[in-house]
């Protein structure tokens, strides 16, 4: 019999290749994202230590330039924020569209492997019918071939023919 062959084993492989792509191309979205979001904190990090400069300037000395210059700092870091919370929307977004491609290229090949399993399993069952045919034909052919043996007509050795009392 034939050796085992998958007509979409082509198929199966380049399934196989897009999602190693995939899962690069997951893992670098995710990677964006995370950059994107810890520059958002570095932003809220930089704006608290200004809010506390700011409280403890008012509540101390006042110096009014010192107070203003802190209170444009937070205005200047409330739009850098506004803006980074627009890059970190835009990383999710990236995010999910990966995560979108890579669970429809897992589903294409997973599709892919079950068909392939289900031939292999049929292709055994095939290959161990074809065997128990032969064996079936091995055993005929043998049975047909031999000679009968009638046990009684045959002097045993030790024995001589006849009825056994003497």
């Amino acid at each position: 019999m034939k050796k085992f062959s998958f007509d979409l084993q082509g198929v199966l492989e380049i399934k196989e290749k897009l999602e190693g792509q995939a899962k690069i191309n997951f893992g670098i979205a995710r990677a964006r994202l995370t950059a994107e979001e810890n520059k958002r904190d570095e932003i809220l990090a930089r704006k608290a230590e200004y809010r506390e400069r700011l409280e403890k300037l008012v509540n101390g000395d006042l110096d009014v330039t010192e107070i203003a210059r802190c209170s444009d700092a937070i205005d200047i870091i409330d739009e850098q924020l506004s803006s980074q919370e627009m890059m970190v929307k835009r990383a999710e977004k990236q995010l999910e569209l990966m995560r979108t491609r890579l669970n429809t290229v897992v589903m294409e090949r997973k599709t892919i492997e079950k068909l392939r399993e289900k031939r292999f399993a049929e292709y055994l069952q095939e290959y161990n019918n074809e065997e128990r045919k032969q064996v079936d034909e091995l055993v005929s052919y043998r049975h047909s071939t031999a000679e009968p043996e009638d046990e009684e007509a045959k002097p045993r050795p030790g024995q001589m023919s006849g009825t056994g009392a003497e």
